[in-house]
């Protein structure tokens, strides 16, 4: 396995793990990678696909997991509703506050 593809596997990996640090450290050393190549002129058309689609598979996972995020926090809300009801005047008397 080149050294692409040795960076490419864990950064999907940690995204996929929700290691979002983790992935971001990978990706700084993927973007290296890319920058020696740009430089030296060998970064090729394959290239620029393979990065593209890490990318937007990277973006879509990391769309998901904040989306379940908040979905969770949003349910939090719902049930401390519930589990700590105010009553009116409470209400009245923090929104007079």
């Amino acid at each position: 396995m080149n050294m692409d593809g040795q960076l490419r596997e864990p950064i999907r990996q940690a995204v996929a793990s929700g290691e979002f640090q983790k992935a971001l450290l990978l990706w700084n050393g993927y973007a290296a990678l890319l920058r020696e190549e740009l430089l030296k002129g060998s970064f090729t058309a394959a290239r620029l696909a393979e990065t593209r689609d890490l990318v937007e598979w990277s973006r879509r996972v990391v769309l998901c997991a904040r989306a379940h995020a908040q979905g969770r926090i949003s349910s939090m809300r719902v049930a401390q509703a519930y589990i700590h009801p105010r009553s009116q005047s409470a209400a009245i008397i923090q929104t007079i506050l």
